[in-house]
C-alpha cells in the first residue's frame, strides 16, 4: 500500500511538471503572438509613413517646378524690358531720321552674309567683299585665307596666355598696311621701338582724347555721307581714295580700359564735370556698329570674349555676335616645362553666324616690330642698329601730309617747328639735352641728372617726354630706354649757334 502511494506521488509530480511546461508555451506563445501584432503595427505605419512622404515630395517638386516655370518667364520679360531700355539709352538724344538709320544698321548686321549658293566655308575666301578692290593685296593660300576677312571687318582676336595672339595680330596688322589702311595702336605698354610706321599711343588720357576724337569722326563721316547724295559704294571709294581707311588696335584691351576717364569738354566747368562711367562701353558699341561702313576698323585683343570683360557692359552678346568677327587661338601645355605655347590652330566665326570653323595660324620665326613699307626691319638684330629715317618720296610724303590733316592731329605739320607741339615738360627736355650736347640718351642716365623747377621724373614719366620727341621726329628709337637724336635736329641746333 505504502508503495502504491509512493508511486502515486511520482506520477502526480510527473504530471505538474508536465502542466507547468504547458503553461509555460503558452504564455510564450501569447507573448511571440504580441510581439507580431506589434511588428505588424510597425510595419503598416512605415508603410503609411512613407506613403505621406513621397505624396509631400511630389507636391513639393510640382512647386519647384512652377517656381522655375514662373522664374524663366520673369527672367524673359526682364531681358525684354532690359532690351528696350538699352535699346532707348543708345538712340536717346537721336532724331527720328538718325534712329531710323540705326534700326536699318542693326537689321544689315542680323542678315546673314551668305547669299545663293554660298557655304559658311566659302566666305573663308574674302575675295567677294574684303579684297574686291585691293587685288594682290595678300599672297594666295588657302591655309591662311582667313586672315583677308579680319582687314575689312570689326575684329576680336581672343585666347589663353601664350596662345600666340600677340603675334598673329601683328601679321594681321602688316596685311592692313600692305592693303593701304593706316594703322593707330592704343597700348599703353607698347613702346615706339615695337610699333615703326605705326601711330602708337600710350598715355591713357591722350587714349582717352583719341577715342573721343573717333567717336566725333564716325558721326562727321555719317554726316557728310547724307549730306553727300552718294551711294555706299561710292561713299566707300571717296573714302578710301582720300586715304582715310583707318584701322584701330586696342592691344590687351582688357588690361587698361579700367584707366580711361572720359575726357571733359572744353567748355565745361571743371567743378561741375563728372565723367560718363559707360564712356569705354559707347566707344566699344561705336566701333562695333558704326565703323565698317566709315572705313574705321577696330581690332579687339582680348583674354575672353563675354561683355563684362570685353567693355564692363552686359546684355551685348547678340550685339557682338551680329557685329563681331571672331578669332579664337588656342595654347597647348608643354607636358616638360608645363608652360602654355602656341598650338598653331585655332577657330573663326563670322559676324552673324554661330558656326566656328578651324583654322590654321601662320608659322612665324619672329615677332613683326616694323610695318614700313619701304624700309622694314627683317631681324631683331637689326632692330637695334643705328638708322637714320629715309627721305620720304613724294607719294609717301603726300600720304604722310593726308595723315597729318586727318588723323595725326596732334602732331605739327611738316612747315611747323618741331617744338611748338611738345609739351612744356619735353621742351625742357629737349633745352637739357641741347645744353649738355648729347646725341643719344638713355633713360637710366638721365632720370637723376634732369629736373625741372626741383621736380624729378620716374622712368614712365621720362619714357613718355622721350616719345614727345619721337613723334615729333627729333628722335629716334634705339631699343625700350635709349633714343638717339636725329640730323634735323642736330642741323637744326647748327644753325641756331
Amino acid at each position: 500500500m505504502l508503495r502504491h502511494c509512493q508511486y502515486e506521488e511520482k506520477q502526480r509530480a510527473v504530471f505538474e511538471d508536465i502542466a507547468q511546461k504547458r503553461d509555460a508555451a503558452k504564455a510564450e506563445m501569447a507573448a511571440r503572438s504580441e510581439l507580431l501584432d506589434s511588428y505588424r503595427d510597425v510595419a503598416i505605419a512605415e508603410v503609411q509613413l512613407q506613403a505621406d512622404l513621397d505624396l509631400i515630395a511630389n507636391d513639393r517638386t510640382v512647386d519647384i517646378q512652377k517656381a522655375e516655370i514662373y522664374a524663366h518667364t520673369e527672367i524673359e520679360v526682364t531681358q525684354m524690358e532690359a532690351s528696350e531700355a538699352i535699346f532707348e539709352a543708345q538712340t536717346a538724344g537721336m532724331t527720328e531720321q538718325q534712329k531710323a538709320d540705326y534700326i536699318k544698321q542693326l537689321r544689315e548686321m542680323k542678315t546673314p552674309y551668305l547669299q545663293g549658293s554660298q557655304t559658311l566655308q566659302g566666305t573663308i575666301d574674302p575675295n567677294d567683299k574684303v579684297t574686291g578692290s585691293e587685288p594682290g593685296a595678300i599672297a594666295n593660300s588657302d591655309k591662311y585665307r582667313w586672315i583677308n576677312n579680319t582687314i575689312g571687318y570689326p575684329t576680336l582676336i581672343f585666347g589663353g596666355m601664350g596662345a600666340g595672339k600677340s603675334w598673329t595680330t601683328r601679321e594681321i596688322i602688316w596685311k592692313k598696311v600692305q592693303a593701304g589702311w593706316n594703322i593707330v595702336a592704343l597700348d599703353p605698354h607698347g613702346t615706339q621701338v615695337e610699333w615703326r610706321g605705326v601711330r602708337l599711343i600710350t598715355g591713357y588720357k591722350e587714349i582717352a582724347d583719341f577715342m573721343q576724337w573717333y567717336m566725333d569722326e564716325m558721326r562727321q563721316r555719317y554726316e557728310d555721307y547724307r549730306k553727300s547724295g552718294l551711294t555706299e559704294e561710292q561713299w566707300t571709294e571717296r573714302l578710301r581714295n582720300s586715304g582715310k581707311m583707318l584701322s584701330v588696335i586696342c592691344e590687351e584691351f582688357t588690361t587698361w580700359t579700367d584707366n580711361i576717364v572720359e575726357p571733359m569738354p572744353q567748355n565745361c566747368d571743371e567743378d561741375k564735370w563728372k565723367p560718363d562711367p559707360d564712356f569705354i562701353g559707347k566707344w566699344f558699341r561705336c566701333a562695333m556698329t558704326e565703323s565698317r561702313k566709315q572705313l574705321m576698323i577696330p581690332l579687339f585683343v582680348a583674354h575672353d570674349r563675354t561683355m563684362e570683360i570685353l567693355a564692363k557692359a552686359k546684355g551685348l552678346s547678340k550685339l557682338r555676335d551680329a557685329a563681331l568677327l571672331e578669332v579664337e587661338l588656342i595654347a597647348t601645355i608643354d607636358p616638360i616645362t608645363t608652360e602654355a605655347k602656341a598650338s598653331g590652330r585655332g577657330r573663326i566665326k563670322l559676324p552673324g553666324h554661330g558656326q566656328w570653323i578651324d583654322i590654321e595660324l601662320p608659322k612665324l620665326d619672329h615677332k613683326r616690330i616694323d610695318f614700313r613699307l619701304d624700309e622694314s626691319v627683317t631681324s631683331d638684330a637689326q632692330s637695334n642698329t643705328k638708322k637714320v629715317e629715309p627721305k620720304l618720296s613724294s607719294d609717301t610724303e603726300t600720304a604722310e601730309r593726308i595723315w597729318q590733316l586727318e588723323f595725326n592731329l596732334d602732331k605739327p605739320s611738316s612747315d611747323s617747328s618741331p617744338t611748338q607741339s611738345l609739351t612744356p615738360f619735353a621742351q625742357s627736355l629737349l633745352q637739357f639735352l641741347q645744353r649738355t650736347g648729347r646725341t643719344s640718351a638713355v633713360i637710366q642716365e638721365i632720370q637723376p641728372n634732369f629736373k625741372v623747377k626741383g621736380q624729378r621724373f620716374s622712368s614712365e614719366e621720362l619714357k613718355r617726354l622721350f616719345n614727345e620727341l619721337v613723334e615729333n621726329s627729333l628722335a629716334v628709337w634705339l631699343d625700350a630706354s635709349t633714343i638717339e637724336i636725329t640730323e634735323n635736329w642736330t642741323d637744326g641746333q647748327s644753325g641756331q649757334n
